[in-house]
């Protein structure tokens, strides 16, 4: 199997691992994870059920109390830091796979030797504890990944109601 995508599963596997210890609830990888039903690929829901779709959409199947969450995860070398002032490609791609208009949605990424961040839709901001520096991407929020669940763990459970 191809090196990183390995990494990529591995790193799937701890931000599900991670989730269940923060929630207390079921997160698990997405077996084949790869956008079956994300970007090009939505026509496809057409012909799912809701529990399929739960099951294909992102990299983490989320518990039921959580179905209102996507959470697509990247693992990559390197990120060109200087394009997010101005327009940075692998982002935005790595957004488009994660964003939703029907799901509370998150884009975890970790990049090596810099750490692990968290994307997300700008709506969704002042609804989070986030007492630390942001970064503000077009209309996203990019923030450190540490603590980021654990500080706002009831308000995602609200959000999800």
């Amino acid at each position: 199997m191809n090196r990183n995508k390995e990494k990529g599963k591995a790193f799937e596997r701890a931000v599900a691992n991670h989730l269940t210890d923060v929630f207390n609830l079921s997160f698990t990888r997405t077996p084949n994870s790869g956008a079956y039903v994300g970007g090009l690929n939505a026509f496809r829901m057409k012909s799912l059920s809701d529990s399929q779709i739960l099951l294909t959409e992102g990299d983490i199947i989320v518990p039921d109390e959580l179905h209102q969450l996507k959470i697509e995860c990247k693992s990559y070398k390197s990120l060109s830091f200087h394009q997010l002032f101005t327009k940075c490609k692998q982002l935005d791609t790595w957004i488009d796979q994660a964003a939703s208009d029907e799901k509370i949605w998150f884009l975890i990424f970790k990049i090596n030797r810099c750490g692990s961040f968290i994307c997300f839709s700008n709506e969704y901001y002042p609804n989070f504890d986030t007492a630390r520096n942001i970064l503000h991407y077009e209309d996203k929020v990019i923030i450190s990944y540490d603590e980021f669940f654990e500080s706002n763990k009831d308000i995602i459970l609200d959000m999800c109601k």
